[in-house]
């Protein structure tokens, strides 16, 4: 597969235990003697595949404009196994398919191989979170969408392994995602195909329940070195900073919650009041009697992408990530 410069999405594959896995990669364009660009990958919902979660979050040309190379794996038949893999194919390991991605696209002169950006949504933003979480791919920065964390996960893990940046988007209106946790809400005809698709991938009882979005910002907050809402080991307050984000008429109101100590990385946390099921400045894409509205004027995709040029700069030592470099 030759990948291409600018906006251009391409389809690659490669085997992991014997397993084809394929990806839709838009390279970042760089100079002759620069170094690789960092790297985002994007994990699409249950029933989706990578192609269409880059037309859904826009980062097939947002991420390359950005500096950014953005790949989008496709889950084996639409979904992500984070308990153990499907029965018709036993070899299967998502989490090592993402670390031998990376891998793959720091031979081909696409990207870094550090620093690493994970995000997600619904399904996906649950597993990305479980990767993170478990320390199974080293990530800089994980952003989740309308998706927190499975309490199984979360059983095994009570803090996670990783200290990385952390943004977690989520509607207190989704009918799929409670906003406080408890069991995965599979409704009507589109619940149904969600519940058997599971079933099929290799979900069991009881592993259906997913923790509270506030409880699993608060776990990054204490990963790394925050309090969620007391005092930090070295004596300091961990409260979070509240703030009401300008709102656009007729649209949802947002208020962002964000865990900070100097020289931590942050947790935030963006609670969208009677918001869906969806990526926020995103579009519509079933009725919002069916998945809830979809907020417009918060732009997940440019929260994403700052959140990776303010780390890369960071890790690499930036005063600022610097867009006139890129060609």
């Amino acid at each position: 597969m030759g990948a291409r410069g600018g906006s251009e999405l391409d389809r690659g594959e490669i085997e992991v235990a014997g397993v084809r896995r394929s990806y839709w990669l838009a390279r970042a364009p760089r100079r002759p003697g620069q170094a690789p660009p960092p790297l985002l990958i994007v994990l699409h919902g249950s029933g989706m595949d990578g192609r269409g979660m880059a037309w859904f979050t826009g980062l097939a040309k947002r991420g390359p404009d950005a500096g950014i190379t953005t790949v989008f794996p496709d889950g084996w038949k639409g979904g992500w196994h984070q308990a153990r893999p499907p029965a018709r194919e036993p070899e299967l390991d998502d989490a090592r398919f993402l670390a031998e991605l990376a891998g793959h696209l720091e031979g081909l002169g696409a990207a870094r191989s550090w620093p690493v950006f994970l995000a997600g949504i619904s399904q996906g933003a649950r597993y990305a979170e479980h990767v993170a979480r478990n320390g199974l791919l080293p990530v800089t920065g994980l952003f989740l969408v309308a998706g927190t964390a499975l309490e199984s996960s979360r059983g095994k893990a009570p803090v996670p392994q990783l200290r990385a940046s952390m943004v977690l988007v989520m509607g207190t209106g989704d009918p799929t995602s409670p906003y406080e946790g408890g069991r995965l809400t599979r409704r009507g005809i589109s619940g149904r195909i969600l519940k058997r698709r599971a079933v099929r991938h290799g979900e069991l009882p009881g592993e259906d329940i997913v923790a509270g979005a506030e409880a699993v910002v608060a776990d990054w907050a204490m990963a790394n070195g925050i309090a969620g809402g007391g005092i930090t080991a070295a004596g300091s307050i961990g409260r979070p900073l509240i703030e009401e984000l300008p709102m656009a008429p007729g649209d949802l109101p947002v208020t962002r919650k964000t865990w900070t100590r100097p020289g931590c990385h942050p947790s935030t946390l963006y609670r969208i009041e009677g918001g869906g099921h969806g990526w926020p400045g995103g579009p519509q894409f079933m009725p919002a009697r069916a998945i809830g509205p979809i907020t417009k004027h918060l732009d997940a995709t440019g929260l994403l992408l700052d959140m990776a040029e303010r780390e890369t700069a960071i890790a690499l030592g930036y005063p600022a990530f610097d867009r006139g470099e890129i060609a």
